[in-house]
C-alpha cells in the first residue's frame, strides 16, 4: 500500500514543491489548506503533468479538526509547511505525535525548535520519528560544514559567516515576511559565538556571489545560532539575510534601528502590507538568490583553511532549496531504519544528497 503524505499547507509556496516532489516520487499526497479553490487547482496542475499521481485535497482547521482529520484520512506522514513558526506554540506537532503518525516541519524559529526538542520523550513514547527544522537552515548549512570538515580533516571552525538573500522577484509568502519582521530591529537572544549584542537586520556588510548582483546583508535570527554549535566546534558564528535591491534592504535597516530606538511600528502585524510594498520593488531585481557559508578554520596539522561555498539559484528556483529537506527525509523515514524521537534536521542529508535533489533546476554551487 502506498504510504500517504498530508502536506498542512499544501498549496503554499513551499507546500506546493514538496507536494508536486512527492507526487512525482509515486507517494499519495493529501493537500491541505483554508483555501479549497486552491487546493484544487493545484490537484489539477499536478494530475496534467503526472496522470496517475496520488493525490486528494482535504480542506479543514488544523487547530479544531487535526486529530479527527488524521484519524479519518490515516496518513503515515504529516509534513507541516505553516509558518511563520516565530511565536508558534507546538500544538500541531504534539497532535499529530499524539496521533501516532510521523511528523517533518520546515521550523526556522528558534523558541519554536527549542520547543520542539522538548517533546522527544512523547515521540519515543509513541514510537514515531519527529524532524523539526528540515529547510535549508540547518538542514543545508550544516551539510556544508561537514562538507568542510570532512574534506580538509577539521578541528575548529574559528569563524562560520553564513547568509541567505532570494532574488527580488521570488517568490515569498506571507508567513515568511512575518517572519522576517518579527526581529527587525530587536535585540537577538545571544548564542554561543555571538557578536557583540547583536540586533535583527543589523551588522550590515556587502556579501559578493558569483554570477548574480553583490547583495547588503544584516543580521538574521535562526535555529542554526542554538543548535549548529551542538554539533561542531565554532568559535564564532553569524547569520545573515539580504534583499536583492539595496535599496529595499536600506529601507529595512532604517526600520530596524527605529525599532531598536523604541518607535513601536509592530512591523510583523502589518506584513501583508510591508510584502505588498516591496513588491512595488521587482522591477529592480531579479529572480537570483543566493546562499553562501564562509569558514575560517583549522584542520588536525594545525594549518589554517579559509573557504566560501556559494549556491546560486536562478529562474524563480530558489524557494525549491528549503524544500529539499522535507521530501529527503520523508523518504528515509517511510523507508525505515531512524530511530523514534525528536531531531533537528542537522547532518540527517549529505550534501550530495541534497544537491542530487536540486539538479533538474537552475541552481548552481561554487566553492572558493
Amino acid at each position: 500500500m502506498t504510504a500517504k503524505i498530508l502536506v498542512l499547507g499544501g498549496y503554499g509556496t513551499f507546500g506546493s514543491r514538496i507536494s508536486r516532489a512527492l507526487c512525482r516520487k509515486g507517494f499519495h499526497v493529501i493537500i491541505n489548506g483554508r483555501n479549497k479553490e486552491k487546493a484544487e487547482k493545484l490537484k489539477a496542475e499536478i494530475l496534467s503533468d503526472k496522470a496517475d499521481a496520488l493525490i486528494e485535497v482535504a480542506c479543514f482547521d488544523v487547530f479544531t479538526e487535526l486529530y479527527e482529520q488524521i484519524n479519518h484520512l490515516k496518513p503515515s506522514l504529516l509534513i507541516h509547511t505553516c509558518g511563520p513558526f516565530q511565536g508558534q506554540d507546538t500544538l500541531i506537532a504534539e497532535t499529530v505525535i499524539k496521533a501516532g503518525v510521523h511528523y517533518i516541519d520546515l521550523a526556522d524559529g528558534r523558541d519554536y525548535v527549542q520547543d520542539m526538542l522538548k517533546l522527544d520523550a512523547l515521540a519515543k513514547s509513541k514510537h514515531v520519528i519527529v524532524i523539526t527544522a528540515a529547510s535549508t537552515v540547518p538542514t543545508l548549512s550544516s551539510a556544508v560544514l561537514k562538507h568542510f570538515q570532512q574534506e580538509h580533516d577539521i578541528k575548529l571552525f574559528q569563524s562560520v559567516k553564513m547568509g541567505i538573500s532570494p532574488g527580488q522577484k521570488t517568490d515569498r509568502g506571507l508567513a515568511t515576511s512575518q517572519a522576517v519582521l518579527s526581529y527587525i530591529g530587536k535585540p537577538l537572544t545571544p548564542w554561543r559565538g555571538a557578536p557583540n549584542k547583536p540586533y535583527g537586520w543589523q551588522h550590515t556588510y556587502l556579501q559578493k556571489y558569483p554570477g548574480i548582483r553583490n547583495r547588503l546583508m544584516g543580521n538574521c535570527e535562526v535555529a542554526d545560532l542554538d543548535l549548529l554549535p551542538d554539533y561542531f566546534a565554532i568559535k564564532k558564528l553569524q547569520f545573515s539575510a539580504g534583499m536583492e535591491s539595496k535599496l529595499l534592504h536600506s529601507g529595512i535597516w532604517l526600520c530596524s534601528w527605529l525599532v531598536r530606538l523604541g518607535v513601536p511600528l509592530k512591523l510583523e502585524q502589518h506584513a501583508g502590507f510591508w510584502l505588498k510594498l516591496s513588491r512595488g520593488f521587482d522591477f529592480l531585481g531579479t529572480e537570483d538568490g543566493g546562499m553562501h557559508v564562509e569558514i575560517t578554520a583549522v584542520n588536525n596539522k594545525n594549518q589554517s583553511i579559509h573557504k566560501t561555498w556559494f549556491i546560486v539559484a536562478k529562474n524563480n528556483d530558489g524557494p525549491q532549496i528549503p524544500c529539499v529537506p522535507a521530501i529527503v527525509m520523508a523518504e528515509k523515514i517511510l523507508d525505515g531504519g531512524l530511530k523514534p524521537g525528536v531531531q533537528p534536521c542537522i547532518n540527517m542529508v549529505s550534501l550530495d544528497e541534497y544537491l542530487n535533489e536540486l539538479k533538474p533546476h537552475a541552481i548552481e554551487t561554487f566553492e572558493f
